[in-house]
This record gives C-alpha cells, sequence and structure tokens, in this order.
C-alpha cells in the first residue's frame, strides 16, 4: 500500500489519486491528514501540500486542488527535456510541476468550463484547448507524466508500481450517421446530392445514384455485414452506434418509422452491441434523450447505457449531466469531430468529474483519438502512416485505442477505393 499525506483532502484530490494510482496504476493507496499515521508508515509513502514533513518523497501542492468552483487564471505552459508542462513549482519537489493538478485540469475539462469562442456548432473548437495552442495535442501528455512518477516513485521504494506492458486495448467504434449513401432520402436531398455529383463532374456518382434509387444496385453504405465479419476475424469488439431520432432538426436522418433502417438495426444489434448515436438536439434536451433512447430500446429490446454523441460534444457542462440522469455509464466522445488528438491528452478512459457539483459521476469516458472525418482531411498514406504511430506509440498498459470510422470507409466506389484498401489492411496489422 501507498500511503499519501496531504494537510487537506479535498474531492479533487480523491478523484485524481484514486483516477491515477488505483484505476491507471492498480495500486492500493490510502490518503491521509494525520502526520503521525504518516510519520509512523514504514512502507512507501510521499507528501503533497506546501512544505515537506522531513526528508521523505515530497510533491509540492498548489492551491488547485484545494479550491473549489471554475475560476479564471492563465496557464503557463512550458517544456521540459521531456514533455510540456505547466502548474510549475520549486525545486524541493519530486517533479517541477504539480502533476496531480496539472492531470485534474486536463482530464476534468477545466478549460471548457471557461469562457471562450465556439465554432458554428457551438461546441468547443480545439484551436481553444491549451493543447493545441502549446502543440502537444498529438501526445497524451499525463500517460507520459505517469510514467515519468512511476520511475521516482520506484527509484524511492523499489518495484512498489509494476507497469508491465501488456496487449494494447483496440476499440473500433462504427459511428452511423447516414446508413445509406442514397436509399430512403428525401426528395431534397436526393436532388441536392445530384446537383453536387453534377457541380463537381462527377457523373459515375450521378449514374450510381440512380441506379441504387431503381433498385438495380446496392447502396454503398450497405457494408454492415462485410465490417462485422471483418473485425470478428481478427478477433477484435466491434461497437456501433446508430441515430435514431424523430426530430426534424436533425437534417439527413432517416426516420425512425423506416421499416428498412429498422430491420437493418436489429440486424446489426443481433450481431455487435449496438447503441445510441444521441442527436444534437437531444444533447441539451433529457426528454429527447430519453426519447431516443427509449425508441431504440424498444426496436432491439436491450437497453444500451454506452452513447456517443453525433457530430461531438456540444457542452461538457450541459450535456453529460443530461446523460447521467438518463443512466449513461459510458460514453465514446472524448474526442475532436476535425482533429486528431488527444482532447483530454490521455488514452486511459477516467469517470467525468462534475466541476458544478465537485464530485465524480458514475459517467465513464473513453477517449477517441482518431475519427474519420478529421482522417479525411490527410492524404491515404499519410492518414494510416499516422494512425500507426499514434497506436503505436500508447505509453501505458492501461492505454486504449480508440478509432471511430463511418460505413463510407468501405464503401466500394471507385474513389473510395484506396481508403477501403488502406482500411482493411491497417485493422489486419493491428
Amino acid at each position: 500500500m501507498l500511503l499519501v499525506y496531504t494537510p487537506k483532502i479535498t474531492p479533487r484530490i480523491r478523484y485524481v489519486f484514486k483516477h491515477i494510482f488505483i484505476r491507471m496504476l492498480e495500486l492500493e493507496i490510502k490518503l491521509t491528514n494525520s502526520v503521525e499515521d504518516f510519520v509512523a508508515h514504514n512502507g512507501p509513502k510521499f507528501s503533497y501540500s506546501k512544505k515537506p514533513l522531513g526528508k521523505e518523497l515530497f510533491f509540492y501542492s498548489t492551491s488547485f486542488l484545494i479550491d473549489q468552483g471554475i475560476q479564471y487564471f492563465s496557464i503557463n505552459v512550458s517544456n521540459s527535456e521531456k514533455y510540456p508542462i505547466f502548474f510549475q513549482v520549486n525545486n524541493d519537489s519530486a517533479m517541477p510541476f504539480d502533476i496531480f493538478a496539472a492531470i485534474f485540469y486536463l482530464i476534468s475539462r477545466y478549460e471548457e468550463y471557461l469562457p471562450h469562442l465556439k465554432d458554428e456548432k457551438g461546441r468547443f473548437p480545439f484551436e481553444e484547448s491549451i493543447a493545441f495552442k502549446n502543440n502537444f495535442l498529438n501526445k497524451p501528455v499525463i500517460d507520459l507524466w505517469i510514467v515519468e512518477l512511476i520511475k521516482i516513485i520506484n527509484n524511492k521504494f523499489t518495484n512498489t508500481i509494476n507497469e508491465s506492458k501488456g496487449n494494447k486495448n483496440i476499440i473500433p467504434v462504427l459511428e452511423v450517421s447516414d446508413p445509406y449513401m442514397f436509399r430512403h432520402k428525401s426528395l431534397f436531398l436526393s436532388l441536392f446530392q445530384a446537383l453536387i455529383s453534377i457541380w463537381k463532374l462527377n457523373f459515375k456518382n450521378i449514374i450510381d445514384q440512380i441506379c441504387v434509387l431503381l433498385r438495380i444496385s446496392k447502396d454503398p453504405h450497405l457494408e454492415y455485414d462485410f465490417i462485422i465479419e471483418q473485425f470478428k476475424k481478427i478477433k477484435i469488439d466491434l461497437l456501433s452506434f446508430f441515430r435514431f431520432t424523430q426530430h426534424s432538426s436533425d437534417i439527413g436522418a432517416v426516420s425512425i418509422f423506416n421499416s428498412s433502417y429498422k430491420l437493418l438495426i436489429k440486424n446489426i444489434s443481433d450481431k455487435i452491441p449496438l447503441s445510441l448515436l444521441v442527436s444534437c438536439f437531444a444533447q441539451t434536451n433529457i426528454k429527447v434523450l430519453k426519447s431516443e433512447m427509449n425508441n431504440l430500446s424498444n426496436l432491439t429490446y436491450r437497453r444500451s447505457q454506452k452513447v456517443r454523441l453525433n457530430l461531438g460534444i456540444i457542452s461538457i457542462s450541459e450535456t453529460y449531466p443530461i446523460l447521467i440522469q438518463n443512466e449513461i455509464l459510458e460514453d465514446y466522445s472524448m474526442g475532436y469531430v476535425d482533429q486528431i488528438g488527444y482532447r483530454a491528452s490521455t488514452s486511459v478512459p477516467f469517470y467525468y468529474y462534475d466541476l458544478m457539483n465537485e464530485i465524480q459521476s458514475p459517467l465513464k469516458i473513453y477517449p477517441v483519438v482518431i475519427n474519420e472525418f478529421a482522417l479525411r482531411k490527410l492524404s491515404v498514406k499519410n492518414a494510416f502512416d499516422i494512425m500507426r504511430i499514434y497506436f503505436s506509440k500508447l505509453p501505458l498498459n492501461k492505454s486504449i485505442f480508440c478509432f471511430v470510422f463511418t460505413p463510407k470507409i468501405v464503401s466500394k466506389s471507385p474513389e473510395n477505393s484506396l481508403w477501403r484498401s488502406s482500411f482493411l489492411k491497417f485493422i489486419n496489422e493491428i
């Protein structure tokens, strides 16, 4: 057991120490504010305070984990030899910064509660994050800090933490916002698709659209059985999230009363876990979310406690409490829709901390590092080279590699052939 002395044990301190030592490192830990108990303990221990009690292993504590509520303050990021740091502290500390405060700041998504410019959809843009501004969005810096923390503790107390490398946990996510490329679209959307093809002089696409609408050929997105079979062959569990909303503001959504779409969902739910892709409107309206969840569970005869948010997280402070009220236990949205990288600067799942009420919630957040929309901004070669780099550099045994793709990635259309072959090659490699 590792004993940690800190003068004041707050909800933030309990949360971040439990996350680091129990969940990430699987190490038994006890917090104490008793000097006598700390001095009497003969096993591994360290203090986390403003000054050391003696010559023990000591980590300097800023006031951030003692504070309550949300306060605006500037973050000064500097680069050490190995990684970026902030909440810098004095030289007496075992690390040159308050690692525990910095981790809490990042995984609580504290910066997203502060005033910031929103994008056109009202979301927190990646350009506003300290990770992007300081060039570490592509690194799980929390995990890199933890690797250093392990070394420091093990150097003081031999083999206290055993962080052996195991098999990397791969979580592929199939996101189905548009289940069909051409079928079951409104007249307006079908005409719009045709006009876009004409504008781009893509006459092959127009011919494909006509053939699909006339039932001469199969819709290019209807490769679900093929996708499922590919992941079964490599023995990796596949998660799927389908949009199932009747709200009229969700442009492009297939009607929940469409019999073909209902049959498609039922068939897939019999083969792999299928959960709700929450519509944008349901993210901020508890009644709409409840309706979407009930409609999907009534169709599949299964109640899933997992969700992904369509088009990304609109507002953490609004959306996550609504998910919790609906007894959602897992969310797979912690990433940026339009940018590759670690939104919470970690590759390890964590529980959402409610900053408004200063309490840990039961909602577990799974970091998503890559999604297809951001990937397609790159050339095919660069896209999959980057995926290989992210996968190979996962630093911890508890790290996950969670990536999101759509049915389009395996479409057999000629313009998609290189994406399809490269994707299939990549998943067989991993």
